[in-house]
This record gives structure tokens, C-alpha cells and sequence, in this order.
């Protein structure tokens, strides 16, 4: 019965886990919380104190311990065992208590924040533990889990269709597997039989509702309508406080906001090498985001294998390269890169370039297609530095007039834009140093690549006015909108260009590569117009790379770009050398702050083994019944009983006694107690080995044949572990 106890409420604690751990996961998505591995580990080691009945003083030492060892290695430097740690920590408890008593709210910091999220698992775990020590169910808790996470799909960002899944696995796997247990508890052994029948109709209910399939929704999603019905929701793009899901959309009339990471895959394309996929492109800023002006539209038609261009320089390589598209996500385009030459695929459509927006799509007589899978043929665009070099400023005044949108800026722009694109190019002598020079300015100006806390514009504020002066945080928007305003600002025809980044490598197969792109990939770029030249991509956006293929047909002065970064590497090498050769000659010299530095590096191990370890001894005292009467039998079964030896023995016997939960109470005598454990036990192996003792201890002879007095030792002990 107490097996069947323990590994019921063992199953619950781990149920209760599980369904705690997906609160976490979408707290985590939508609010962007990092580290939350640390947070997970410290709901785990919460449940798994509280199973184990931990006393109340050494579970909190250990949680202290925990958050304490979190805040400090996470906000500061110091070391974690060190005077200047528990200072900072004891500081951060004081200031922050202070503000709190003050209803100061604003001004708390961020690691009291996480202290208090960390109370606030705490007392939830605790909560939780108490319901199911009372109750012996997680009925409460499931269904509020399964409407938390219905609740957070519908009106946010949040994907719960995985996890609602694996909440009602885990929610009616404990509660069959409870109700099981409950009817076997008036039976001595426990079927198990049972319990696995149990566990394969779980199992065969749960494959079977996933492969069954699907119906689509009866009833219309009422979301749109609530958002409708209170526009200032600041749920989606228009919110001031919009947090929405990375991925490529059409409407760009509002940019800004945060957004949330989706590892939805939307196609794999197999390469040769890493490229940039072009969807469409937009010419018109209007303060606040992107719409595309409406000229004549003028199509382009081709047939599937004819070659085309699409108005970019030729490729100096010798032939083309593939790029074999397999699409995951259904889209009313074709994806395409630099230099794209023809289109093939099995299935049969034509191709329409529109010469506006640049985007290519699949067509047949009824209207636009959505392929699944196809083949681009591509010569990447070649530059030669010499020509780069020598487009001249003066020609941007002679420009073609269909080259007049690219220039187009709203009359709100601040006046402090234009003169901050005038000084960035002022010392440049091309058109192409000028826009080198603008896309160079965001990586050594202060500026962030974030996809958190990126503000919206709001009222008269100008969206990148806002980014270059006031925020200088942002994501890929920022950048590349930021880039064609101060393109334009000093006459250089530009546009915004809108796509796919590379994605990640998945295989590797005879040269060629497999690359994923999910909707974490939708990106967007700048291309500029240069004079004699044509169109050229760039890219502003800090942590993407799009270098064009640029042949260095000249020598670099020395007071270049190019070769004052060069120079700025092999200094930092040289840095780096020096460095490695002092360090070197001072280990001749005996001293301990190498054996400090080492420790320092791998205090990350020393927190994780100490972890490891306190667990394990967690685990130890918990199930000491289990490991220390055979600890007992194996010590005492091979030597000689004699007087003194019996009556260590008898001694130990009454320690593990104390240990079941059978001590001796105050004022029994040792035969009282003696009855009391054969009544509980059955038999009469106590009252022998306490005869026999109380014999020793007065003088008297033995009775009792040593063997047997052995016997009954070892039955007790045996029982206490069963």
C-alpha cells in the first residue's frame, strides 16, 4: 500500500510538472523571457523537494541558494561564492523592498523582477503540492491549463495546437492512471495488467485523434470581429502596443512592434550556395510604413524555360546555377534571387514579372497558381570595382523619369534626417562609396538589431526618425527603411525590397545543400540605383550579410573602407597575439590568479555538479529505507555474532525503526515497545532479539541460538525495506 501511494503521488507530481511547464512555454514566446531552461530546472527541483518531503528549512535554502546563484551570475561578474555577490544581491532585496512600500512600482530593476517571478513558481509549485497532497487529483489544475492555453491561441500570437495536445495527454494519461489505482485499493497486490491496458488505450485513442481527419471550423473565427470592435486593442500591426509573429506579410502601411519568433517552415531549396529570395518590392515611404504607388501596370509574359532578365547587371560566371524550390507554405508567387535567367517545374503554369513590384508569379488562363514544387535558373549579377568607383554623383541629376518614385520622401520627413544623410556622405566621391557609406553607418553608431521592445510610431512621428535619433533598436524594417530614406535624401534612386533570408543548412549531399527557411527567415533589404551600373542590393540590417559579387579589378588605397577594416582585423590580431605572449610570460612567475581565472571559466560547472549533487543527496534521504538495511544486511551477515556485536546490531534495529516512523515512545519499556513492533509486523522476532538484549545487558546467558537471533534481525530489517 505504501509503494502504491508513493508512486501515485509521484505520477501526479509529475503530471503537475509537465502542465506547469506549458504555462511557461507561451510566457516565454509572447514576452520574449530568456534563460527560461534556468526557469524550467527550478520548477523541477521545486516539485521534486516537495515530493520528497523535504523540511521547510532546507527546501527554501536550496531555492535561495538557487535564485541567488541566477541573479548573480546573470546581472553581474562577480563571482558567485564572494562578498561583492551577496552585497549585490542583499542591495537589489533592500532597494527594491523600499520602492514597493512606497508603491514605486516603475522604478523596480529587472533582477528584482526575476526574484519575483521566481517567488512567483514558488508558491505555485507549493500551491499546487498542497491541492494534490489534499485532493489527489489535477482535475482543477488541467482544465485551467487547457483554457490558459485556448485563451493565449486565440488572442495572441501563440501556436497552442502542439501543446494543447500534450496537455490532454498528460491530463487524461494521470487521470486513467489514477482512477486505475484508485480501484485496485482495496486489493493486496497490484495488477499491473491494468495499468497497461490503460496506457495502450491512451496511446491508441490519442494516434487515432491524430491521424483521424480533420474538419474544418463550422463557425467563422469571432477574433476578427473583437478586434474590429475595439480598434485600440494594440493586438496585430496597429497597436501601439502590437507584439506580432515574424513572417511575410502584404500590408506594410504600419511597421514597428515587436514580434515573436515562428519556426513554421515555409520552404526547402536546394543550392549550391547561399542566396537572398526576392518576393516583391515597394517604392512609396509615407512616414509610418510601405504602400506601393499605382503606375501603369505593365505585365511581362514567359513560357517555363525561356530566358529572361530582370533588369540586373550580367553574371561573369560560366554558367547558371539551380535552385530547386519545395514549398511547405502555400504562396501566390514565385520566390526568385539575383540574376534569375528562367523557371521550370513539372507542373504547368506560365510566368508574369510585374515590372512594378518586381514580384514573379505562376499563372495559367484562370488566374494565379501556387506551385508546390520548381526550378530557378540564376547567374549571379557581376560588379567590377573600377566601374563601382566611378559612378559619378553629377549623373544622378540626369536620371530616367521612371526612376522618379524611387526618389519620392514625404513632406513630414524631418528636416534632421536630410542633414543626416548629407554628413554620412559627405566625403564620399561616388555614388557607390556614398551608399556604401550609409549602409556602413549602422554597423559603428550605436545601433541594436532586437525584435524586442521596437517602438511604433505614434501620432506625427516619423517612423525612421524616430529609429536613427530617439530608439536605435530594431529589426530588419528599421534598417533597410532607414537605409532608403537616407538614400533618397541625397539623391540615390532606391527601394525596399521584401523576402527571404537564407534559412539554415539541413543536408549536405555531392557539393550541393538543403536550406530550410521558416517564417523566422522573412527579411527585408535595400537596392539602389546606381548610374551606368543598374540596380545593386544592399544590406544595412547588423547580423546579415548580402555582399554582392563585386571583382576587385583595382588597387585599394590604403585609406579605403575595405582597407582600413582590413587593417583594423590584423590590429586586433596583433592585439590578441600580444596578449597571448603576456600571458605567457607571466606563467614562469608563480601566482594563483591563473588557478582563479580557471575556476572563474568553469564556475558554470561547478553550480551545475553542485546541483547534480545536492539532488542526489536529496534522492539519498528520501529513499534511505530502500539502500540502508541492505547497507545493514551486507555489513552484519558475514561476522560472528557475538555479545557486543548483537547488541550494536539491536541498536542499529531501533535507529531504522525511528527511521520507518516506529519509534520508541518516552516512557516504554523495551518489551512494550517490543509487542507493539510484533503486532505491526506479525510475529514475535522482537520479543527475541529484546529478551536476548535485555539478557546481554543485565549479565545474564544466552538462551537464543545465535543463528536464529540472526534470523529475526534480518527479518525486521528486510520488512522495514519492503
Amino acid at each position: 500500500m505504501r509503494q502504491r501511494t508513493l508512486l501515485i503521488e509521484g505520477l501526479t507530481f509529475l503530471a503537475a510538472l509537465l502542465l506547469l511547464m506549458e504555462w511557461l512555454g507561451p510566457i516565454a514566446e509572447l514576452t520574449n523571457i530568456g534563460y527560461i531552461r534556468v526557469f524550467y530546472i527550478f520548477v523541477a527541483i521545486s516539485f521534486l523537494l516537495l515530493f520528497i518531503k523535504t523540511p521547510w528549512w532546507l527546501s527554501g535554502l536550496v531555492k535561495i541558494g538557487y535564485i541567488y546563484w541566477f541573479i548573480v551570475s546573470i546581472y553581474t561578474e562577480y563571482p558567485i561564492v564572494s562578498l561583492d555577490g551577496v552585497r549585490y544581491f542583499i542591495s537589489e532585496l533592500v532597494y527594491n523592498v523600499r520602492q514597493l512600500m512606497t508603491l514605486d512600482l516603475t522604478q523596480m530593476t529587472d533582477p528584482f523582477r526575476t526574484i519575483l517571478f521566481f517567488i512567483l513558481l514558488w508558491m505555485t509549485v507549493y500551491l499546487i503540492g498542497y491541492w494534490i497532497r489534499m485532493r489527489a487529483t489535477l482535475f482543477v489544475f488541467f482544465v485551467l491549463t487547457v483554457v490558459i492555453i485556448g485563451i493565449l491561441d486565440t488572442f495572441t500570437a501563440y501556436d497552442g495546437s502542439t501543446a494543447i495536445v500534450r496537455v490532454f495527454i498528460i491530463g487524461l494519461g494521470v487521470s486513467a492512471l489514477l482512477f486505475v489505482f484508485k480501484l485496485h485499493d482495496n486489493q493486496k497486490q497490484f495488477r499491473y495488467r491494468g495499468l497497461i491496458f490503460t496506457a495502450l488505450l491512451l496511446l491508441f485513442s490519442v494516434s487515432f485523434a491524430i491521424f483521424l481527419p480533420k474538419a474544418g471550423p463550422i463557425w467563422p473565427d469571432p477574433v476578427p470581429y473583437f478586434y474590429s470592435s475595439n480598434p485600440e486593442s494594440g493586438v496585430g500591426s496597429g497597436g501601439s502596443g502590437a507584439i506580432n509573429k515574424v513572417g511575410y506579410d502584404e500590408d506594410d502601411t504600419q511597421l514597428g512592434g515587436s514580434f515573436v519568433s515562428d519556426d513554421t517552415e515555409v520552404f526547402q531549396v536546394r543550392a549550391t550556395s547561399r542566396n537572398y529570395y526576392r518576393v516583391e518590392t515597394k517604392d512609396t515611404y509615407t512616414s509610418k510604413g510601405w504602400i506601393q504607388s499605382e503606375p501603369q501596370i505593365v505585365y511581362d509574359y514567359f513560357q517555363q524555360g525561356q530566358e529572361f532578365s530582370l533588369g540586373f547587371p550580367e553574371s561573369a560566371a560560366p554558367e547558371a546555377e539551380q535552385l530547386e524550390f519545395t514549398m511547405q507554405s502555400e504562396f501566390p508567387f514565385l520566390f526568385h534571387t539575383y540574376g534569375t535567367e528562367s523557371v521550370e517545374s513539372a507542373e504547368p503554369f506560365g510566368l508574369r514579372f510585374n515590372e512594378s513590384t518586381n514580384r514573379l508569379d505562376a499563372v495559367d488562363e484562370d488566374g494565379t497558381l501556387e506551385p508546390t514544387e520548381y526550378t530557378v535558373n540564376f547567374a549571379e549579377p557581376s560588379y567590377l570595382l573600377s566601374e563601382l568607383r566611378s559612378t559619378q554623383i553629377e549623373d544622378l541629376a540626369t536620371l530616367e523619369p521612371e526612376l522618379n518614385r524611387y526618389l519620392q520622401l514625404p513632406d513630414t520627413l524631418p528636416q534632421r534626417v536630410r542633414d543626416l544623410a548629407v554628413d554620412i556622405t559627405a566625403d564620399q566621391e561616388s555614388v557607390y562609396d556614398q551608399a556604401k557609406a550609409i549602409e556602413q553607418y549602422f554597423r559603428t553608431n550605436g545601433f541594436v538589431y532586437s525584435q524586442n521592445n521596437v517602438a511604433v510610431p505614434e501620432g506625427d512621428t516619423d517612423y525612421v526618425d524616430q529609429f536613427l535619433f530617439d530608439t536605435k533598436i530594431g529589426y530588419c524594417d528599421n534598417f533597410s527603411t532607414s537605409m532608403v530614406v537616407l538614400l533618397r535624401s541625397v539623391g540615390i534612386p532606391a527601394r525596399w525590397v521584401k523576402g527571404f533570408a537564407p534559412g539554415e543548412v539541413i543536408e549536405t549531399d555531392n557539393g550541393e545543400q538543403v536550406f530550410q527557411v521558416t517564417n523566422n527567415n522573412a527579411h527585408s533589404w535595400v537596392e539602389a540605383y546606381l548610374p551606368g551600373i543598374g540596380w545593386m542590393n544592399f544590406e544595412p540590417t547588423i547580423g546579415f550579410t548580402n555582399t554582392p559579387d563585386i571583382e576587385f579589378d583595382i588597387e585599394l588605397a590604403p585609406d579605403d573602407a575595405l582597407a582600413a577594416e582590413q587593417q583594423e582585423i590584423e590590429e586586433q590580431e596583433q592585439q590578441e597575439q600580444e596578449v597571448q605572449q603576456q600571458e605567457t610570460d607571466t606563467a614562469s612567475n608563480f601566482s594563483l590568479k591563473p588557478v582563479w581565472d580557471w575556476f572563474a571559466q568553469m564556475k558554470w560547472w561547478f553550480v551545475a555538479a553542485g546541483i547534480v549533487v545536492a539532488l542526489i543527496a536529496a534522492l539519498l534521504y528520501k529513499f534511505r529505507l530502500k539502500w540502508l538495511p541492505k547497507l545493514l544486511l551486507r555489513k552484519y551477515r558475514q561476522k560472528e555474532m557475538t555479545t557486543e556485536r548483537f547488541e550494536q546490531m539491536y541498536r542499529r534495529l531501533l535507529q531504522m525503526l525511528a527511521l520507518y516512523g516506529l519509534p520508541k515512545e518516552p516512557g516504554y519499556t523495551l518489551t512494550r515497545y517490543a509487542n507493539q513492533i510484533d503486532n505491526y509486523f506479525g510475529g514475535d522476532h522482537m520479543r527475541k532479539l529484546t529478551s536476548e538484549y535485555e539478557r546481554s545487558l543485565y549479565g545474564k546467558g544466552s538462551t537464543e541460538n545465535p543463528e536464529h537471533l540472526r534470523e529475526s534481525w534480518e527479518y525486521l530489517i528486510n520488512r522495514l525495506s519492503s
